[in-house]
């Protein structure tokens, strides 16, 4: 699949999960639509196959790109991004449409940190109970029966692999 970032934003802001409009504010309502685009791009590329070509370490609220906030900081142009999906465009896309709607239409910022990260934690951990644990540590400010319930919520949409064995990125980083 390749949608590219422009028409991945218009999408999102007409199906109200973040508004172009506030994007580069500078208050907590700017802030939240960045690091829901944050969350939105790194899901549309870990779970819905979808390469932006962004790379993403981890960080306060998640997986983060400052590749993204640079793009989005620095190129952006608000007037150039039609805040209107061409619905003809997206109809060899329904499918992803439909799934990504499905899975994320109605969840809110707190979902979206835990769940990236625990995504994120599935190339670093050999199984289940050790990355509940990293992100237990690294999400504290929530409940882990919280944790817990997005884990299984993202099983349940075969979102994350939870099958016991070595991950290569936990492989390759003790060289």
């Amino acid at each position: 699949m390749t949608i590219n970032l422009q028409d991945f934003m218009s999408f999102l802001h007409k199906n109200g999960l973040i508004d172009l409009n506030d994007l580069l504010e500078k208050n907590e309502i700017g802030s939240i639509n960045r690091l829901k685009l944050q969350k939105f791009v790194y899901l549309a590329q870990t779970s819905f196959q979808n390469d932006f070509g962004y790379e993403y370490n981890i960080y306060n609220n998640g997986p983060y790109s400052p590749e993204l906030a640079n793009y989005y900081y620095e190129n952006l142009d608000l007037n150039k991004i039609s805040t209107f999906v061409n619905d003809n465009g997206w109809k060899k896309e329904e499918s992803f449409a439909k799934r990504f709607l499905d899975i994320v239409g109605n969840k809110d910022l707190g979902w979206l940190e835990v769940a990236c990260t625990l995504i994120d934690s599935t190339n670093y951990c050999e199984d289940e109970q050790e990355c509940l644990n990293r992100v237990y540590a690294l999400q504290s400010e929530y409940h882990k029966s919280y944790i817990d319930n997005i884990w299984n919520e993202l099983k349940e949409k075969n979102l994350v692999d939870s099958k016991p064995g070595l991950k290569l990125n936990n492989f390759l980083s003790i060289f």
